[in-house]
């Protein structure tokens, strides 16, 4: 009866941590310039993003549980809405890097690789014409609270189709998270010289 009952506790204790580790992370705002003469953002009418972020931490592994999930939504200028969602749990289409750094917490850098024919739709283009589109979405972790980071957007991964195509001058024969074709800028900045806070276009905030 006592090993019974010190089970449980050790259950219930196991899933405490657990409900602990988690975290939830959303963010909105518009689009910052990446120095091309037309961004991608205004040649397709794209007027906003939102995003929600609901992971949990494997410091072990460093990485995120499999039930982690990242949700992003564009506006258009039109009115209408699209849609994608990231699973971890489907390891070719969410993988995270996740590291402490000192004096700043932890930090989570999540990379979802986009499904060609959804993101043909928000582009109005074929499929194989766009690559392989990824979502980068950074957070960070500290004193029990999560937060946006500053490397949020889009990059897009070189096809054989695409160098003909409209998004060619966006796509990174690197595969580079840091090489975005398209930056987010929140207009959630904590302070005024946060440093998106000063790029973020004014209709989104």
């Amino acid at each position: 009866m006592k090993r019974v009952l010190m089970a449980l506790a050790l259950a219930v204790l196991a899933s405490g941590a657990s409900a602990a580790d988690h975290y939830r992370v959303k963010d909105r705002g518009g689009f910052g310039s990446t120095g091309r003469l037309v961004e991608l953002s205004s040649r397709f009418g794209w007027s906003s993003y939102e995003t929600d972020f609901d992971f949990g931490l494997d410091m072990a592994r460093r990485g995120i549980t499999r039930d982690s999930t990242l949700k992003l939504t564009i506006a258009r200028h039109d009115g209408s809405k699209w849609s994608t969602k990231c699973k971890a749990k489907k390891e070719r289409q969410m993988w995270a890097n996740v590291n402490m750094l000192f004096g700043k917490g932890v930090t989570v850098l999540v990379e979802c690789r986009i499904d060609p024919s959804d993101f043909a739709d928000l582009v109005d283009l074929d499929e194989g014409l766009v690559g392989e589109p990824t979502l980068v979405f950074q957070a960070f972790v500290k004193n029990g609270e999560a937060e946006a980071g500053v490397q949020k957007g889009l990059y897009f991964l070189s096809a054989a189709q695409i160098e003909a195509g409209e998004l060619a001058p966006f796509a990174t024969r690197e595969g580079d998270p840091s090489a975005l074709g398209v930056i987010f800028h929140s207009a959630m900045a904590p302070f005024a010289n946060h440093p998106t806070f000063a790029m973020a276009p004014r209709a989104a905030q």
